[in-house]
């Protein structure tokens, strides 16, 4: 599927860190992102279509420090 790569990453971090997955929160989040993002339409008894996983913000999903953390390493426009 379109999202594997971030899959393959955020499994094979879980593997190197003996599945500890507090270790693996950035790339967990690049999955959930690329899940979200990704507008992966199927259809359905003809006529319902569907994403491949709901829009949810990722601050609700237990990410917000990695938020904080990408708008701080932005450097600002001047």
């Amino acid at each position: 599927g379109e999202c594997s790569a971030f899959k393959e990453r955020f499994m094979e971090c879980l593997r190197r860190s003996g599945y500890e997955s507090a270790a693996c929160r950035q790339s967990a989040m690049a999955y959930l992102e690329c899940r979200m993002d990704r507008r992966c339409f199927v259809l359905f008894s003809s006529f319902l279509l569907r994403q491949l996983m709901a829009n949810e913000p990722l601050e609700k999903l237990g990410f917000k420090d990695l938020i904080n953390e990408k708008s701080e390493e932005k450097p600002e426009k001047s």
